[in-house]
Parts: C-alpha cells; sequence; structure tokens
C-alpha cells in the first residue's frame, strides 16, 4: 500500500510541476503585455512572439520533469524488473539455490523477497520430490531384484531371507518342502526349519565370491547349490541360493530354493545296499572259490585230467566273477557320484573356509597355502571333511599348526594336504573313521560317503624332511576357468630401477628361502606411466618359509583419476564405473606398504610396476626402496635358451596352472607359484642368498641393456 502511495505522490508532483510551469509561463508572459501596453495598444501586440519566448521556456522545462520522470521509472522499476527476470531465468535454468539480491529503491524491496521466498520453496520442494523419487526408485529396483530372483524358480520352494536370516517372503511350495505346519512365519529365522551350517557356508562363499569380484565370470554367477536338511533331520533337502545384490553389488539378503530329496536318497540308499550286497558282498565267497579250486590243483588223488579240466573251469570262472566284481563296484561308484550334486569350487575359498571355522571353535591354526585350484565337489561335505581330518590327526597327536592346500595332479584330479611337522598318520587311524558321522553333515554322512561320492581314498605319508600329510584326492573342477587368449603385457624396461645396490650384509646373506616375499602385480589405464597412465588395481600375496599364503593376500581397486581406455578394460575387465567411488592412488598405496613390510617385493616385468610406484613417490608420501626380485629377469637367468619369458610362458613351462589372468590377484598369485617353484632352480645353480639372486638378475639387466643398445 505504501509502495502504490509512494508511485501516486511521484506522479501527482510530476503533473502539479508540469501545470505550475504552464500557469507561471502564462502569467509572466501577461506581465509582460501589461508592462510594455499592449493590452491597450493591440496594433503592437505580439502573441507569436511570446508563445516562442515563454513556449520555449515552459517546454524546456516541461521535458526537464519528463526526463526526471523516466529516470525515476527506469531506475525504479525498469531495471531491477530487468534483472529480476535474468535472476529467475538463472534460477530456473541453472541453480534453483541462487538467492536474487536487490540494492535499488524500497518500493521494489518486498517484491524482490517475496520472489526469493518463492523461489527457496520451489527449491527445497524440487529436492524432496527428487529425494522421494530416487527413494522410490531404490525400492522399485530393490522390489524388482527380489521378483526376478524368485521367478526364476517358482516351480520350486522359494523362500526369501534378509542379512539376518529372517523370512521376508515365502510361497505355498516351500511350506510343502520343508514340511511346515506353522513354524516358518515373515520375520522368522530361517534356521528355526533348516540345518544352519550348510546355509552359512553357502552364504559365506558366495559373498567371498561377490567381494572378490569372481562372480563376473563364475559359471554359477551369484548362485550356489547345496545340501542340508530340515532341522528334525527327518528330511533331506536339495537348494540353490542366489544372492540379492544392493548398491555397490553389496549382499542385501538371499532367496533359497529347495527340492525335497529324501525320497531319492532313500531309493539311493536300497540301491547302495544291494550294490554293495552284489559286490563286496561276493569277495569273501569268490576268494573262497578260488582257495578251493587252488586246494583242489593240488590234491594227488584226483585224476590228472579230470583235475586239471576241474582247475581250469574253476579258475577262469572265478576269475571272471573277480573282474565282473571289480567293475561293478566301479559302476557303483560311479552311479552315487553322478546323482550327488556338485559344482565347481575354487580351493582357497573352502580351505579358508575350514580355517576360519577351526579359528573360532578351537586353538589349531591352520595356514591355507599353495596356488588355488578348482575343484568340482559338494563344497559343504568338503569343508566337513577337512575340518574333521584336522581335529581327528590333532586329537591323535596334539599338533596344533597345520598348513593346508590343493595341487593340481594327474588325470583331472586335484589334492587337498593336510600338512604338519612330525609322524604321518597310522593307516589304522584313518580306516576306523571311515564310518564316523561327520559333524553337522545333512542326511548323517559319514567320511566314507564323502569320499565315494567324489570317487576319493585317503592315505597318511611323508611329504618332506620331519613333515606328515594327508593326502585326499578329489575331481577337479568340470568347467574351464583358465586364462583368456589375450596377447601377454610386452616388456617394460627402465634400467635404473632394477640396478639396485646389495641389501646390508645381514640381508644379503640370508638364504632365500627364509625371506619373507610379497609377490604384487598392477593393473593399469595404459602401458606408458610417464605420459600419464594410472594404477586401476595392486594386488600381493605372502609368501612364508617357501609356502604361498593364500590367506594373506592385498587386492585393491584404485580411482585413477581418469578414464579408462577400452582397449586396457578389454585385458584386466576393470570399467569407470567399477572403480567409482574408490579410493585415490595415494590412498592405497600406504595401505599396500603396510602389508609388505620388511618382505622382498617379487614381481614379473618388475620395471613396469615399480616405475608407477616410484612416480607416485611423493603423492603417496611412500618410497618402496625394498629389495626386488624380477621373476621375468630370473627366468633368462636359469633359462636363456628360451625365447619367450612372457608370464604364461614361463607358468606353462614350470606346469602352474594359470587361472584369473590379467587381473592384479590372479598374475599375482600365478607369479608367487612360479617364484616358488624358482627358489629350488636357483638352488640347483648355487644361487642360495638374496645378494646372490640380485647378483644373477643384474647380470641380466646388464646383457638386456647392451641388446638395447643394438
Amino acid at each position: 500500500m505504501k509502495s502504490r502511495l509512494s508511485f501516486a505522490l511521484v506522479f501527482i508532483a510530476i503533473t502539479v510541476t508540469a501545470l505550475a510551469a504552464v500557469l507561471a509561463s502564462l502569467w509572466m508572459a501577461l506581465a509582460e503585455m501589461v508592462r510594455r501596453g499592449e493590452l491597450a495598444n493591440p496594433a503592437i501586440f505580439d502573441p507569436w512572439g511570446y508563445v516562442m519566448h515563454y513556449g520555449a521556456v515552459s517546454g524546456f522545462f516541461l521535458i526537464t520533469v519528463i526526463a526526471a520522470a523516466w529516470l525515476f521509472f527506469d531506475q525504479g522499476i525498469a531495471a531491477p524488473l530487468i534483472s529480476l527476470t535474468r535472476s529467475l531465468l538463472t534460477t530456473l535454468r541453472t541453480n534453483p539455490d541462487h538467492e536474487i539480491q536487490y540494492a535499488g529503491p524500497n518500493q521494489l524491496g518486498p517484491l524482490f523477497q517475496a520472489i526469493n521466498e518463492l523461489t527457496h520453496r520451489l527449491a527445497m520442494h524440487r529436492r524432496e520430490l527428487l529425494q522421494a523419487m530416487t527413494t522410490a526408485t531404490a525400492r522399485v529396483e530393490e522390489q524388482k531384484n527380489r521378483l526376478e530372483a524368485i521367478l526364476r524358480d517358482l516351480q520350486e520352494g522359494v523362500v526369501v531371507c534378509n542379512l539376518n536370516n529372517q523370512v521376508l517372503l515365502y510361497n505355498q511350495l516351500a511350506l510343502k518342502t520343508l514340511h511346515v505346519t506353522g513354524e516358518l512365519g515373515l520375520g522368522r529365522s530361517l534356521f528355526t526349519v533348516v540345518t544352519r551350517e550348510p546355509i552359512s557356508n553357502a552364504f559365506r562363499r558366495l559373498r567371498l565370491r561377490v567381494a572378490e569380484s569372481r562372480h563376473h565370470h563364475h559359471p554359477l554367477g551369484i548362485t550356489t547349490r547345496l545340501v542340508c536338511a530340515t532341522t528334525d533331520g527327518l528330511h533331506t533337502l536339495h537348494a540353490q541360493m542366489t544372492l540379492i545384490l544392493g548398491a555397490e553389488e553389496l549382499p542385501t539378503g538371499y532367496v533359497v530354493t529347495f527340492n525335497d530329496i529324501t525320497e531319492e536318497l532313500a531309493a539311493l540308499g536300497k540301491r547302495d545296499r544291494l550294490l554293495r550286497e552284489a559286490t563286496e558282498g561276493l569277495r569273501a565267497p569268490v576268494a573262497n572259490l578260488r582257495a578251493a579250486a587252488e586246494m583242489q590243483a593240488t590234491n594227488p588223488d584226483m585224476d590228472i585230467t579230470a583235475h586239471r579240466t576241474f582247475d581250469e573251469v574253476v579258475f577262469k570262472e572265478s576269475t571272471a566273477l573277480s573282474e565282473t566284481v571289480s567293475r561293478l563296484c566301479r559302476e557303483y561308484r560311479d552311479v552315487i557320484t553322478g546323482y550327488w550334486p556338485m559344482t565347481d569350487d575354487l580351493s582357497a575359498t573352502l580351505l579358508e573356509m575350514v580355517a576360519q571355522r577351526l579359528k573360532e571353535t578351537s586353538d589349531i591354526v591352520v595356514t591355507v597355502v599353495h596356488l588355488p585350484q578348482w575343484l568340482h565337489g559338494d563344497s559343504h561335505s568338503i569343508i566337513s571333511l577337512n575340518e574333521y581330518l584336522i581335529r581327528c590327526i590333532s586329537a591323535y597327536n596334539g599338533v596344533k599348526a597345520f598348513d593346508i592346500g590343493a595341487e593340481a595332479g594327474p588325470r583331472q584330479v586335484v589334492y587337498i594336504d593336510i600338512i604338519w611337522r612330525g609322524e604321518p598318520l597310522p593307516s589304522s587311524v584313518l580306516d576306523d573313521g571311515l564310518d564316523i558321522v561327520l559333524p553337522g553333515a545333512p542326511g548323517g554322512l559319514t567320511v566314507r560317503d564323502v569320499l565315494d561320492h567324489h570317487k576319493s581314498e585317503i592315505w597318511s605319508d611323508r611329504c618332506g624332511e620331519e613333515l606328515a600329510r594327508v593326502r585326499v584326492p578329489m575331481p577337479a573342477a568340470r568347467g574351464v576357468h583358465m586364462a583368456s587368449e589375450l596377447p601377454p603385457r610386452p616388456e617394460f624396461y627402465d634400467f635404473s630401477l632394477l640396478q639396485q645396490s646389495t641389501p646390508g650384509n645381514d640381508l644379503a646373506e640370508r638364504p632365500l628361502k627364509s625371506l619373507d616375499y610379497v609377490v604384487f602385480d598392477l593393473e593399469t589405464t595404459g602401458l606408458k606411466p610417464s605420459e600419464g597412465d594410472e594404477i586401476v588395481s595392486i594386488a600381493g600375496v605372502r609368501i612364508v618359509n617357501g609356502r604361498i599364503l593364500t590367506g594373506e593376500t592385498f587386492d585393491r581397486q584404485v580411482n585413477p583419476g581418469r578414464s579408462i581406455p577400452k582397449a586396457s578394460t578389454r585385458f584386466h575387465g576393470i570399467t569407470d564405473d567399477m572403480v567409482q567411488g574408490k579410493p585415490p592412488v595415494h590412498l592405497v598405496l600406504p595401505q599396500f606398504h603396510q602389508f609388505v613390510g620388511d618382505a622382498v617385493l617379487v614381481a614379473h616385468n618388475a620395471a613396469f610396476d615399480l616405475k608407477f610406484l616410484k612416480l607416485k613417490e611423493a603423492e603417496s608420501g611412500m618410497v618402496f626402496n625394498h629389495p626386488v626380485l624380477d621373476t621375468l629377469l630370473l627366468s633368462v637367468f636359469l633359462d636363456d635358451q628360451s625365447v619367450a619369458h612372457n608370464l604364461d610362458a614361463i607358468a606353462e613351462r614350470f606346469g602352474v596352472q594359470v587361472s584369473a589372468r590379467h587381473t592384479a590377484l590372479g598374475d599375482a598369485l600365478v607369479t608367487a607359484g612360479i617364484f616358488v617353484r624358482m627358489l629350488a632352480l636357483l638352488e640347483d645353480l648355487d644361487v642360495t642368498t638374496l645378494g646372490q639372486a640380485i647378483a644373477a638378475s643384474s647380470t641380466i639387466v646388464k646383457v638386456r641393456t647392451q641388446q638395447k643398445q643394438f
């Protein structure tokens, strides 16, 4: 109201001023005519002269008043409105939180305040709307993922659980499959109706698979199969678990589908007993028959011709019967092995579970060693069997420290070795435990059952000086889990990085096999560190006393601060989305430096990796001045006649199985397997200390430097 009154007073003042100017001009003109007496003498009256003179003065005054009015309108109304329009466009187009500033006349101040309040409320409502849309989208996406997982297996009993194993959803077939009358309900624990250990072990294995990003290439993805039982032990179930992944591929729950295989297993059990009676039960009669035939063959009272004919018939038939029994035994094992549900799994995952369970429930320390191997079997049974065997060995000889690892054997066999310092286990101890029911195993599985299902057996022997082991053969994986056919990374040399001085006398004179090593590898955006390429992944594995400790690894992805070329992603599989939100290199390198500690660094084509670390010293504050051994240079030293010294060629030459190549951790593990085998070859060439190994590498550096000059 005050603004309207102000504007009215301004225009009234302008009007009065203009009227006063006109009246003043007329009055002055009249006064001039009176002074000259022109009113009394019309003959000398010149009206146009007065108009021209006083009209011009009045017009000039009116123009001045109009100009002042325009200036007031322009500065007080037009200019602020133009500024307001531009600020509103800025608010609408670019920045909803933009605050419009006003420093003009007070008359338009309330308008600007009102518009600012309006834009602030609009921005607030927009943020609330976006937040609501984001939340709703996330909920819809989560529900969509759950429903998709369920819809894949609606023909089976389906149960959806959260990370606390509480039931979120189930179908009616699940109630029938689990033989539930009222115990299963929303919010209740799945373990009220199903045994805990198989479910927990399967979930841990899947979570570890996702954490290591192996689910992208695993044949089953985020799914695994298992065997469990109802809590009352009356029904055995074949189950399939699928993780539900949320933001950043973190598990938010899981879906389990169940099939009741109690009747099938019962029928299989009957068939097993019949097969045993028809095969193993005939061994004794056959042996007696052959013994009787041999007795008759030595009977001097029988006619020689008849005696010989009878002996030949008995011996021929008994031999055929014996061969038939042996064949039936083999077929019997094939039958039960082919039926039991099995999957391909990485040995390191299963054996780490064994070590973890023993750590949580006993004072037994188990160290997982050797390179991971892919094997085919029932994961829960394998975990339970190895846990039982370690407990059995410890109870017999009091040993509390074990190594456990897997090694590739001939004819598609993977050996699981339990190693300890001491004497081998007597065969009688192992035989007496074959019929022991494994704790937590579904369906009352015994040690013998697990071995039979995997076409396996068990024995104990020596495996080194003062070392003993129990060896359990397992079938090798049926799927293909080998390296990609991508070309090897080219050799890279910055020779100054490998011209290292001999370490201190104490370290230089230490035997190679007594040192601690960290074998590491980098994945990068490209092959030119001096031209802006960056680290995208760094991994390492520790070697202690010649053992690869697969349980002690370092594996981190790094945000390179730049885009990752598709040509590089083709090698290591790391995309821009995968490193989004990952820490930068200056935060990861201090963690890796701490992991390395005082160990000797080992890498293949080490100059390449060291160049990247050298360029990041100032940014990270970490200097990697550790002694370094290069498996590429050592390979040339050990076999200078070979042309190929890339990682795949050396691995093939040394019999190291390659898996998950062109990933930092995969390449580090392969390099570790190669390096452990190199230690024995270096010892044969009288290279037994770190100083000698560095000296041997230095000779190859000199040769390569000379080759580069020609």
